[in-house]
């Protein structure tokens, strides 16, 4: 696909595949809430352009790290229900409120502090109680979580939204803690005045959803499956769903090198005999990991080239042997050509890391292109 813009490189993020991984999951999970997390700019695809195309979707939360993403998706009219993860500070909670975005509650220190300014403002806010059932990171603990929800209670310009907490361990359904957590939230939950109170109550991420039907509760939250990246072993139900993510470039350079010569920076790679070199326009600037150096490989004509040498801030070189190649041509990084892909589960596995972090490291010297 030609582009309009003079950026030798794009990300082709397919909105219409996004719209379709959201109505399998919706199939899937029956008549529960549906929450896309789009925090870290919508894992590399565009934090705004996959807000309105989530609500586009019909799903029923957003979700965020921060308040400056909600601050954004407000500012691009996104008017779903958006909920912040992250701990929240004190000179954050009026924008918190004004810009009417959900956030999280974990102690009463917190709620003290968001009381004040619920007071000098006379305005009241929505807030989800974060239980911590073993992720050690946020969230209040389970002997404490009634006290807090009855503190919350007795303070008028708090409306309790929901109580949620976050799975560690989902996407290794071998590991049993899972369903430890499970159990301690569902038992937590079990309480009356949890019981008596209309709440939100919400556990699975993209691993507890296709792992975990009991964890559904009221609501799930799940990313990387709406993205298209489905876990090992998934249920035929969710059986096409695909990666909505392609990352692409155009050849800026060729030439012909003779045996025996060294490529980039510290001569990483010597051509085993006379060969034909042509230079990529991306690099790890751009979030394209560096550790892909003479590992990695990409697509040009529908079939796979390996990169040669070390991948520098801007560019990389790749190795076509007796291949006829041009300046021009469309090179793909992560994704589909023809009948040949480089999926991301493959960069990830180079990379010795999970395909959250390589999507998240895209920044935005890549421009975004969208695609119905």
């Amino acid at each position: 696909m030609s582009v309009s813009f003079p950026h030798p490189s794009w990300i082709e993020v397919d909105l219409g595949q996004f719209k379709k991984n959201i109505a399998i999951i919706r199939s899937f999970i029956g008549n529960r809430l549906l929450c896309i997390p789009v925090k870290a700019n919508a894992y590399g695809h565009g934090l705004c352009a996959m807000g309105k195309a989530a609500e586009e979707a019909g799903v029923d939360y957003l979700a965020v790290a921060h308040l400056q993403e909600g601050i954004e998706l407000r500012k691009a009219n996104v008017r779903l229900p958006i909920l912040v993860l992250g701990a929240i500070h004190e000179e954050q909670i009026l924008d918190l409120i004004n810009f009417n975005l959900e956030f999280t509650i974990s102690s009463q220190f917190k709620a003290q502090l968001v009381a004040e300014k619920c007071q000098k403002i006379r305005q009241k806010c929505r807030v989800h109680i974060e239980v911590d059932t073993g992720m050690r990171r946020t969230g209040v603990r389970e002997k404490s979580a009634l006290s807090l929800f009855n503190h919350l209670k007795s303070i008028p310009c708090f409306e309790v939204v929901g109580v949620y907490s976050h799975l560690a361990t989902a996407d290794a359904p071998e590991n049993a803690f899972a369903e430890k957590q499970i159990s301690a939230f569902q038992e937590l939950l079990k309480d009356p005045i949890f019981l008596e109170a209309s709440l939100i109550r919400h556990l699975a991420n993209s691993g507890g959803v296709v792992h975990y039907p009991e964890a559904h509760g009221d609501m799930v939250r799940t990313s990387l499956l709406a993205l298209g990246y489905l876990p090992a072993n998934s249920p035929a139900a969710l059986q096409g769903i695909a990666p909505c993510f392609s990352l692409k470039t155009k050849v800026s350079y060729f030439k012909v090198v003779e045996k025996g010569e060294g490529i980039s920076y510290g001569h990483s790679y010597i051509t085993p005999q006379q060969t034909r070199i042509v230079t990529i326009p991306v690099g790890y600037g751009d979030g394209y990991r560096r550790c892909l150096s003479n590992r990695g490989s990409v697509l040009i004509r529908g079939k796979r080239f390996p990169i040669v040498g070390t991948i520098c801030m801007d560019q990389f070189m790749v190795d076509v042997g007796v291949q006829e190649v041009f300046v021009g041509e469309e090179v793909v990084l992560i994704g589909k050509q023809g009948e040949a892909e480089i999926p991301l589960m493959e960069i990830a596995q180079l990379c010795e890391t999970i395909p959250y972090e390589v999507l998240c490291l895209f920044n935005e010297r890549i421009p975004r292109i969208y695609v119905q």
